[in-house]
């Protein structure tokens, strides 16, 4: 599984061409998984308290919107470490929504996030 945030590739075309040569390179390899996010991870944090495909702009603009969910989140080790935010995002049946709500976003429109892929694999493997 590969995870990253997608925002640099789109602004930088070394990086986009890095990203897809990257992504050529792994197509037909069955155990890699690109989970990209435009702009960021935070996107998928987001899917789980709202239903949006809003395009933002870069990570920080997201972020602004997640705290209005999650009053304390930072891209930081000292808050990622903590378990009460994951649990609260996965509380309340809020993963199966995330997951229900990226599938009918399409990439073409807005932000989008591919994160799901890897829990679609580790729930159909339990």
């Amino acid at each position: 599984m590969c995870v990253f945030d997608a925002d640099i590739s789109e602004r930088n075309e070394n990086e986009k061409k890095k990203l897809e040569q990257l992504r050529k390179k792994y197509e037909k390899e069955e155990n890699i998984i690109f989970c990209d996010s435009l702009p960021s991870i935070e996107f998928w944090f987001l899917l789980h308290y709202c239903n949006t495909n809003k395009y933002f702009k870069d990570s920080k603009s997201v972020e602004r919107e997640l705290r209005k969910f999650i009053v304390q989140y930072e891209k930081k080790k000292v808050f990622l470490e903590k378990e009460k935010w994951v649990a609260d995002l996965c509380a309340e049946n809020k993963m199966k929504l995330a997951q229900q709500r990226v599938e009918i976003f399409s990439k073409e429109k807005g932000s989008y996030s591919n994160i799901y892929k890897i829990f679609k694999i580790i729930i159909t493997k339990q």
